[in-house]
């Protein structure tokens, strides 16, 4: 008589495998999100989720997302870097600003510069304040 050996279950039953839903286009930053670009806007995507979208000329939307991905905990600051090459300086940056802001309208609203332009009159008067010895920061 054969004895037929039967298999244990496997006690990871409870264990749910995710699969790779991401668009065959799209770039993954990390094992959970991915970004692609198409027709002159980029998608972030977890799994097959959309996330956030913005014009790929939109330098403010790009931060904001980039910000909230490492806020929220969904990348981490070396994945935006490798990703999109951004400085990990600049992510830092707008991390902090994101984490004062209270929403994308404050995110991106910032004061202006005033007027950077260098008119004669503007010149001379920073000649004559330099010299009578102010330093340059004093200046600006």
């Amino acid at each position: 008589m054969e004895e037929k050996s039967q298999k244990a279950p496997d006690k990871k039953i409870g264990l749910q495998i995710l699969l790779p839903l991401f668009p065959a286009e799209a770039t993954l930053t990390n094992n959970l999100i991915a970004v692609q670009k198409r027709e002159g806007t980029v998608y972030y995507f977890n799994g097959s989720m959309p996330l956030f979208m913005h014009n790929e000329s939109d330098i403010d939307g790009f931060r904001y997302i980039a910000s909230q991905l490492l806020a929220n905990g969904s990348c981490k600051q070396k994945d935006i870097v490798n990703c999109f090459g951004v400085s990990p300086v600049s992510i830092k940056r707008w991390v902090k600003r994101y984490k004062k802001s209270k929403g994308l309208g404050d995110f991106i609203s910032k004061k202006k510069p005033q007027n950077l332009k260098l008119t004669d009159e503007i010149i001379a008067q920073i000649q004559i304040k330099y010299s009578q010895g102010d330093t340059l920061p004093q200046i600006a």
